[in-house]
């Protein structure tokens, strides 16, 4: 039985932002998980400072009037696409909208949910030259809510690819993702990649035997090799047709890898599939 009850999904205009809706569509139809939607307004990515002068202040309030009435015009047409979308597809739909600092936004409306869909470039912070990886962490930061990120185009398979490496973050990514029931009836590899052949078979066992006991069967997958695992665990994807790809979000070193360890920010940069990351 799903533990999965509430799904909060952020709204946006780019492709991945889109690939996120689909993929939180198909997640609804598939276990009846209630959906709400999160757009808004950030006020800092339409300040426009301005050298001074005689009369610059009354053209950057013009300026920035103009470019607030846009993005409330942009906001409204993504609800109306939203609403349209859902109710196209008979899905009872919440729609939620704030105008502040997204990130706070974002913390409250997760607070309730159980799972948080998002494309990989969903632009819900004002700096624009701010990392994508960066982004991403201190939105799970704010949040112990998993996250599931989205390419630009979700590829057609629906295999789940487990990726295990022994550490607290994949043990914490795996426990929730099969706590909420996400892997139910879907087809799923456990992979480890390591230089080691020895720890790779024993990180694939340990997987393997926890997804048993709570009545999932897989595959296993260990791979012995010395290629960066991003590269090993992209062309698994590839080749097995995978819809996501279950791993843990966490680094070691600086803020940078507060959550995201090299492997994961190789794969989270430019998403191969849909990827389930919690911290």
């Amino acid at each position: 039985m799903s533990m999965l009850k509430r799904t909060l999904i952020l709204l946006g205009q780019t492709a991945s932002s889109v690939a996120a809706r689909r993929y939180a569509f198909n997640l609804v139809q598939r276990t009846g998980t209630e959906l709400a939607g999160l757009a808004g307004l950030d006020p800092s990515t339409i300040e426009t400072p301005m050298l001074g002068g005689i009369g610059t202040s009354a053209y950057q309030a013009q300026l920035e009037q103009e470019l607030k009435r846009q993005a409330e015009d942009a906001q409204q047409r993504l609800h109306e696409a939203f609403e349209q979308e859902c109710r196209g597809r008979g899905l009872a739909f919440e729609w939620l909208a704030f105008e502040g600092d997204p990130l706070d936004a974002f913390q409250l409306a997760s607070e309730t949910r159980d799972l948080v869909v998002a494309g990989h470039d969903t632009g819900y912070g004002g700096d624009l030259d701010e990392p994508l990886s960066e982004v991403l962490a201190k939105l799970l930061l704010r949040t112990p809510r998993p996250m599931i990120v989205c390419p630009d185009a979700l590829p057609e398979g629906e295999e789940v690819l487990i990726a295990y490496d022994g550490s607290i973050a994949a043990m914490r990514a795996l426990q929730m993702f099969v706590l909420l029931g996400l892997g139910a009836d879907q087809r799923i590899v456990v992979a480890a990649v390591d230089r080691n052949e020895e720890a790779a078979a024993r990180n694939c066992a340990a997987a393997a035997s926890y997804l048993r006991v709570h009545g999932y069967q897989s595959d296993s997958r260990p791979l012995a090799s010395g290629v960066e695992p991003s590269e090993a665990i992209r062309l698994m994807v590839a080749d097995r047709k995978v819809g996501t790809l279950v791993m843990g979000a966490y680094g070691r070193r600086g803020f940078r890898e507060a959550l995201f360890g090299s492997t994961t920010d190789e794969l989270v940069a430019n998403p191969p599939c849909a990827l389930f990351l919690y911290h």
